[in-house]
């Protein structure tokens, strides 16, 4: 591509070093480091980070090359020749730069698609319908932002007949950077929701901000805007798609057929999915298609190859003690490289296997496709390789000599039951095309269970945790609790993907749970909120941090490191009572407490702490700042007399926003980063994380009179249908939900219960609607319904949470 001192002169910025040559990965997370060779890191800083604060760790790492905003980083200190500094006024900036100057060497089409929804369906549709006739560069995954955009666009390659990419903004003056770095020729709008409406003054800004990646394109292709909402000027290249009579393109459905209305012809297409938001992308692909030359027959037959698209990763507990990473409905190396990341931040296994199939790349030699694709393995460190496909078995060679190969599916299926004990204690990752039926795989490498599952978002669970990161002075630092199996979500899961974003402290309320962290290779400081007198081992054992609340638990604590002759300084935290009375040393106790801290040497005091009572209770805001004004006091004498410096943390999820005085320099995150908030004005911000549900077992039409259940307590008066689930108070849906006091959605609508609730399953009402024994059952999947379902328990949101039984399968996606 270009080397150093070339990428020096693109972006304007000095060359600092001697060694040039030419990068081929441009990194932007040192997290997602694969191979230190030929990769230079760009240090961005953001509202949220510092890449600059990552140099030295990937200098060790074997990076030598780094593209730097002046004065963020002194590189005078660093004496190998080998490393090389680009300085930069603003690094961001030259990516984008350097990108938009690569996106000018290539006379190809370009597709730009922005919009409020679809965007990325749209893009991966449109490389299943195009990639026979194209060699497709397009964004991985949702590589639409301001840094994403630009790693999207540095992939082009000489190889690449055409480019697909996406772009997406959240608030004005955004899009002018990427229309100048991906300059379509032909733009797409899907369509204008409401998605970060948050960031604009009204809906016809955001409009006007879209519009301006369109703005030079030769061609536009507009869904979901009427044509008052087009300029004049842009309106004679634009065909308008939508339901609208003025339309160029009015499209209605009739069954599975999509019937499009042009001005001088209709066209009849049949479809695989009919849902809303399916038959909006098919006829903005279908319009593509047109403009690209297709004939309808040709297009007809490219639309019945469609596949669905899994926008996110799956995880899932596997045979054996493994771990299965689903991510199999398309194979390709930039997603490959993502879903590898991915698995280097979740595995806790003791080896990593790929299950792999054919790669789809169009337009490069298999010999060099498969060896990018072999090195992508060495890089990660994977210990197996399972290739399924004639294409990568012809390639072998390439691999390790323990790979193993199939022609297809079903070969590897039928000697799974010979070769399953490769796969014992490991995490596996499966990445396949869709073709390949890589979902047969799953379902025999996953664990067994009923269809009663816990589904865990972790961007969600990302976002959230940004949401409050947002609301914090840059140094203050997060501890997050994940205690009670993660609240229900699963500690373990959500303990890597905290670690991966950033967190600085985790809390457990038992060493055991803190214990099963560490086995799951959670690297994190981990405080023990509870520690018990025969924890005190485990604790030190595994690298725990307890809370030290009595007296009592000090001197045993102390007595352990005697008895282990453990001289150095264990780190420690102090809880201080000012006035929930729980746990914690109280006011009358601190001069006793100081001067025992005093006499020894064994305990460093990393944190001092306390709890709010009643932080989500505006009524008692009063006796929440008391708490806060007597933590202030004790925590100052404590720091004055130890003679250092602590961590102090008196916030929990509740106080973050309402007592941001109160912040000091360290915050406990709990309830908050899973999606619940303290008023209606941060619940509009997070999203909730984990959704339960679970499906009909059988319909059953029970005759008047007659009765549902156990005791005969579900009474008919008339002719009533029920749909049994298997869902029961040992998986934490509660007795007390029973005989109508609550119930779940189903196709949309609430189901009261009808009876009483069983051990493992209940019955729902469903008299009054349309539904299929098979069809999917919510018992929640937004925070409003979450605080109906404690409301109807006479409880807290809490509780539901937690109350959510460890035998339902959990799941977690990663879109």
């Amino acid at each position: 591509m270009y080397t150093l001192n070339q990428i020096a002169q693109i972006t304007n910025s000095t060359f600092v070093g001697t060694n040039d040559y030419k990068p081929s990965l441009f990194l932007t997370d040192s997290r997602a480091l694969q191979s230190a060779e030929n990769t230079v890191f760009i240090a961005i800083k953001t509202n949220r980070n510092n890449g600059h604060n990552y140099i030295n760790n990937l200098i060790k790492k074997g990076v030598n090359s780094f593209i730097i905003t002046e004065n963020e980083f002194d590189y005078t200190f660093i004496t190998n020749k080998n490393i090389t500094f680009i300085v930069t006024k603003n690094s961001l900036n030259s990516l984008q730069t350097l990108a938009a100057y690569h996106r000018l060497q290539f006379n190809i089409p370009v597709i730009g698609i922005t919009g409020s929804n679809g965007k990325t369906v749209v893009k991966e549709w449109l490389y299943q319908l195009l990639k026979s006739d194209f060699s497709i560069c397009r964004s991985p995954k949702s590589f639409n932002s301001q840094i994403g955009v630009p790693l999207s666009v540095l992939n082009l390659n000489s190889s690449h007949t055409l480019a697909i990419f996406e772009a997406g903004i959240s608030q004005p003056n955004e899009m002018e950077n990427l229309q100048n770095i991906i300059q379509p020729t032909l733009g797409i709008i899907t369509s204008i929701g409401s998605a970060h409406d948050e960031g604009f003054k009204n809906k016809e800004q955001k409009i006007e901000e879209k519009l301006k990646l369109v703005q030079h394109c030769k061609n536009i292709i507009v869904n979901g805007l009427t044509k008052n909402n087009i300029p004049p000027t842009l309106l004679l290249k634009t065909i308008v798609v939508s339901q609208q009579a003025d339309a160029n393109l009015q499209f209605s459905i009739s069954k599975n057929c999509l019937l499009i209305k042009s001005n001088t012809k209709d066209y009849s297409f049949q479809l695989k999915f009919t849902d809303a938001a399916s038959i909006a992308n098919y006829s903005t692909c279908i319009a593509v298609l047109f403009q690209l030359g297709f004939n309808e027959t040709s297009i007809q037959q490219k639309l019945n190859q469609l596949q669905a698209i899994a926008l996110r990763l799956e995880i899932k507990n596997g045979i054996n003690n493994s771990l299965l990473i689903n991510d199999y409905y398309n194979s390709d190396l930039d997603s490959l490289t993502i879903a590898l990341n991915f698995l280097q931040q979740q595995n806790r296994r003791s080896k990593k296997i790929v299950i792999i199939s054919d790669i789809e790349q169009s337009g490069v030699l298999a010999t060099n496709l498969y060896t990018q694709l072999a090195h992508l393995f060495q890089q990660n460190k994977i210990d197996l390789v399972v290739g399924i496909g004639k294409n990568i078995s012809i390639n072998k060679f390439l691999f390790k000599n323990n790979s193993l190969f199939y022609s297809d599916t079903n070969s590897f299926i039928h000697q799974l039951p010979i070769i399953n004990h490769q796969f014992s204690d490991a995490t596996i990752l499966l990445k396949g095309a869709r073709s390949f039926g890589f979902e047969n795989i799953s379902r025999l490498l996953q664990q067994k269970s009923h269809d009663t599952v816990f589904e865990v978002n972790l961007n969600k669970l990302t976002n959230n945790v940004n949401y409050f990161k947002d609301l914090l002075q840059p140094n203050t630092q997060i501890m997050a609790m994940v205690k009670a199996m993660g609240y229900g979500s699963g500690s373990i899961e959500i303990a890597k993907t905290l670690e991966h974003i950033g967190i600085n402290y985790l809390a457990v309320a038992y060493a055991d749970e803190g214990v099963e962290l560490r086995k799951s290779q959670v690297n994190l400081p981990i405080m023990v909120m509870s520690p018990e007198s025969d924890s005190l081992d485990d604790i030190i054992n595994f690298n725990l941090e307890p809370e030290i609340y009595s007296f009592k638990l000090l001197h045993e604590f102390i007595l352990k490191l005697d008895q282990l002759g453990i001289t150095e300084p264990y780190p420690v935290h102090i809880k201080i009572d000012t006035g929930m009375h729980r746990l914690g040393f109280e006011e009358k106790n601190i001069e006793q407490l100081i001067t025992e801290l005093k006499k020894q040497q064994q305990l460093k005091i990393v944190s001092i702490f306390s709890h709010l009572a009643a932080s989500d209770n505006q009524s008692l805001d009063e006796f929440t700042n008391e708490q806060i004004n007597l933590f202030t006091k004790i925590s100052s004498q404590l720091e004055n007399k130890i003679g250092y410096t602590t961590l102090k943390h008196i916030c929990n999820s509740g106080a973050i926003s309402r007592f941001k005085q109160a912040h000091f320099n360290m915050v406990r995150l709990g309830i908050g980063m899973y999606g619940l908030g303290v008023n209606a004005n941060e619940q509009t911000k997070l999203e909730n994380v984990g959704v339960l549900k679970t499906k009909i077992s059988q319909l059953k039409t029970v005759t008047k009179n007659d009765t549902i259940g156990y005791n005969r307590n579900g009474k008919i008066i008339n002719n009533t249908t029920i749909a049994v689930i298997p869902i029961g108070y040992a998986d934490g849906f509660s007795r007390q939900l029973g005989n109508g006091k609550h119930g779940v959605y189903i196709n949309g609508h609430f189901c009261k219960t009808i009876g009483n609730i069983c051990m493992d399953m209940c019955m729902i009402d469903v008299t009054t609607i349309n539904c299929n024994e098979g069809d999917e059952v919510l018992i929640f999947e937004t925070t409003q319904q979450i605080n109906q379902l404690a409301s109807a328990l006479n409880t807290i949101n809490y509780e539901v949470l937690t109350s959510v039984s460890a035998r339902v399968k959990r799941i977690y996606v990663y879109e």
